[in-house]
């Protein structure tokens, strides 16, 4: 009998292992889909939080942008290209370095073309030579491209690079140089491969690896100029962007959310907070790399004397235009007079 006994005890204790573990294993996937949802509510908890931090920057600088110019421009009239891949965001990027405190004015000491997919979040970006000589509408027929934003403003340097290569910009963000630093320091700031001349000219030990550069120190790299020439400088400007870039990719959400918000306090732009909350994550979450290109391209440009009597880069403009398209989209977009579709 006790033989007996003992087996059904035994069969009875394999029941109760054979329910337990379903249960544990049930329990584990409420656990797991419970804390999926709680975490997608605290995100999107904190979500809310971060897009009120950035309205609330935005609405910072209004009072120290500068408003009136020698030409002025309709927000509608920015000589938009139509038909261009929608998935594609293109935003002008503005470098300015105004020390009277107002954000908007003088020449743009960089301009880059930031291009982000909105579905993959893939990143692309274009550096402009700021002494390209072309047509800034409203002001001039054969100008410094950096001349746009010191007679316009952000709109007319969109105007003018949307006319140049036949692009559907329509957000700008034109940030104060000093702008960045505090965000850089914020994020730890960044680790950037020098030369020999960059690191003498920065007054730091040369080292093969990468250095790492804080924010004053990475405001003084981007501004080198006495190196080499302005493409040099458009080199290093992009070098740096992508280095920060990868940075914040690797930083906390939190982190970079409060370094973005911190430099729109010197910072201008039309993107509105929920644009940008768009944006922020697709291009944080994708592992693809940032592409580059530097325009005008070697072999299509010379330097020399416009017929108005301006000094620059005179540009071949038909290759520097089909080289971006193809950069961007894929192909050149063939057309007689970019930018004119639109206007």
């Amino acid at each position: 009998m006790t033989n007996g006994k003992d087996a059904v005890t035994k069969r009875a204790e394999q029941q109760k292992k054979r329910v337990k573990w379903p249960l544990v294993l049930l329990a584990l996937v409420l656990l797991l889909v419970g804390g999926y949802f709680a975490s997608q509510y605290l995100l999107k908890d904190k979500a809310v939080q971060q897009e009120a931090a950035l309205k609330a920057a935005l609405e910072m600088n209004t009072e120290n942008t500068m408003d009136t110019f020698k030409v002025t421009v309709d927000p509608d009239d920015l000589m938009v290209t139509e038909g261009l891949d929608p998935d594609w965001m293109n935003i002008l990027l503005l470098g300015t370095d105004t020390r009277k405190g107002m954000l908007n004015e003088g020449r743009s000491d960089a301009m880059l073309i930031l291009s982000v997919n909105k579905k993959t979040g893939a990143i692309k970006l274009a550096s402009l030579v700021r002494d390209m000589l072309v047509e800034i509408p409203g002001a001039s027929t054969a100008d410094k491209i950096a001349h746009a934003n010191a007679y316009g403003g952000p709109l007319l340097a969109v105007k003018t690079v949307n006319k140049l290569f036949g692009l559907n910009i329509r957000h700008y963000c034109s940030v104060n140089f000093q702008g960045f630093v505090k965000a850089v320091n914020i994020l730890g700031g960044v680790d950037v491969v020098l030369t020999k001349g960059e690191a003498y000219r920065m007054r730091l030990e040369y080292s093969e690896g990468p250095i790492h550069l804080n924010g004053a120190k990475s405001l003084h790299y981007v501004r080198i100029r006495a190196l080499d020439n302005n493409f040099g400088r458009n080199e290093r400007q992009r070098k740096f962007l992508v280095a920060l870039m990868e940075k914040a990719r690797q930083g906390e959400r939190e982190t970079v959310m409060d370094a973005v918000t911190q430099a729109l306090a010197m910072t201008t732009t039309n993107l509105s907070a929920a644009e940008l909350m768009e944006l922020i994550p697709a291009a944080l979450s994708s592992k693809a790399e940032i592409e580059m290109i530097s325009l005008p391209e070697y072999g299509y440009y010379t330097t020399g004397r416009a017929k108005n009597g301006n000094n620059g880069v005179i540009i071949k403009k038909e290759k520097t235009v089909e080289a971006f398209h193809r950069f961007l989209y894929g192909e050149p977009e063939a057309m007689e007079q970019p930018g004119s579709r639109g206007s």
